[in-house]
């Protein structure tokens, strides 16, 4: 894959942005009288909060304030602040407590309470000023009613996609003379292969067929329930009920509670830690298979094996994939929210072709994302994967009580299926009593 585009790369490319659009109107004016020019301003100071994603994509943020920064210098400053996960939403919560909230952060459904508490901006009108951002053969503006909370406007604004795939270690498939996988697989073909690809000595593996890696999580987990025919919640946005117990829901769990303690055919998270102390088994070269999202594309261009992806699996003859916005939403009490939207439009359109060098993200504009460099060292599967979004669902639930729901309900529980220490009955059961009685309090 290439280097993260240099500083300088990208300043000589883009000389011509610097005087057009919403840049230009920041702009000192004349000196009255033509006494020449007025004293340059200072740059207003843009405070941004996103959370850490590992040292690749943190340095891509980094340099993308940094570029950000020098196209408009003394006009705009971006102070891009990262955060590790468990205390981003702290940190985000704690500022809007003191009526000094951050200008701008990065979305995730945590944000829809804020939004529901009133403490988002409407972005609408400044996306009205910006209409290339609505260009219909750019980008995916069907799709964006999901971030319309109030059924008209748009709270967030998108600048990426995010899906899920099976990577696969290619030298390892070729090494067991195995045919690798494409689109056409099902989950008895993953299960299949695991049972071949797996090693060991005596009881102690030393290769795994899979790690199950995001299907650990609620949101990969569902991917597997949609194709059975199932769902976690009645609807993603304001949910009224969940639906753990349901019978797609709870064959999903067992079916894959099983490959780790009953086929014994991927590995527990002690398991896993034992064998590749730091890091992911699939990232040391001694798991076949993972199931993972976009976002780690960049974390293995290092790896030191042949791999590649495909779209998840098929149960039978039907998948459903999940995919992501990621994007920028404003603090309705930000002082200079016309001046923090130019980052959320600049990210959106004239950083794009630069998000597709980078291969961190998958890029919301569609001349960037069909690019000859988006695919330019990416895996051969990296189309035909990204073709499945079509038919992917979003994998989010938006309720201004879903940090509880997450917290209360589906993460506690599914540690305890992953762990063996209840049945996958035991934990829909306990979920939706839980779940419920969230929702019914709230409504």
């Amino acid at each position: 894959m290439k280097d993260v585009i240099s500083r300088r790369t990208f300043l000589k490319a883009s000389a011509a942005v610097l005087a057009t659009g919403a840049l230009a109107a920041c702009a000192a004016p004349a000196a009255p009288g033509g006494g020449g020019a007025a004293p340059a301003a200072a740059a207003q100071v843009v405070r941004a909060m996103m959370w850490s994603n590992g040292p690749v994509i943190d340095n891509n943020f980094k340099t993308r304030a940094d570029i950000f920064n020098e196209l408009n210098a003394g006009k705009i400053e971006i102070d891009l602040q990262l955060l590790p996960w468990d205390q981003y939403w702290a940190k985000i919560d704690l500022s809007f407590a003191a009526r000094t909230p951050y200008d701008m952060y990065f979305w995730d459904i945590q944000a829809y309470g804020h939004y529901k508490a009133g403490l988002l901006q409407n972005l609408q009108p400044f996306v009205d000023s910006a209409p290339e951002l609505m260009d219909a053969e750019q980008y995916p503006v069907t799709l964006y009613d999901v971030w319309r909370f109030d059924g008209e406007n748009l709270y967030a604004l998108p600048e990426n996609l995010q899906i899920l795939a099976l990577y696969f270690n290619r030298d390892m498939f070729e090494q067991a003379n195995m045919s690798p996988p494409d689109d056409t697989w099902t989950w008895e073909d993953v299960v299949q292969a695991a049972a071949q690809l797996k090693q060991g000595e005596g009881d102690l593996a030393t290769q795994w067929g899979l790690d199950l890696g995001d299907l650990h999580a609620w949101w990969g987990l569902q991917t597997v329930a949609w194709a059975m025919g199932g769902s976690f919640f009645d609807r993603i946005v304001e949910p009224t009920r969940m639906q753990m117990s349901d019978a797609p829901n709870v064959q999903a769990m067992q079916f894959l509670q099983d490959l780790l303690w009953k086929e014994d055919l991927a590995p527990t998270f002690s398991q896993s830690e034992a064998l590749a102390p730091g890091t992911s088994i699939f990232q040391a070269g001694k798991a076949g298979m993972l199931i993972a999202g976009s976002w780690s594309l960049s974390s293995y261009k290092d790896v030191t094996f042949n791999w590649d992806i495909a779209p998840i699996p098929k149960w039978i003859d039907k998948r459903v994939p999940a995919f992501w916005f990621g994007g920028w939403v404003l603090t309705k009490d930000s002082k200079i929210p016309e001046t923090s939207f130019e980052f959320a439009r600049w990210s959106a359109t004239d950083y794009q072709q630069t998000m597709a060098i980078n291969h961190d993200w998958i890029p919301i504009r569609k001349d960037a994302r069909d690019s000859e460099i988006m695919y330019e060292g990416m895996p051969d599967g990296f189309g035909v994967t990204l073709s499945t979004i079509y038919e992917a669902q979003l994998g989010d639930v938006y309720h201004s009580k879903s940090q509880q729901l997450l917290n209360e309900v589906l993460f506690p529980n599914l540690e305890l299926l992953w762990s063996n220490k209840i049945s996958a009955a035991e934990a829909a059961a306990q979920m939706d009593d839980a779940g419920n009685k969230i929702l019914q309090e709230s409504a």
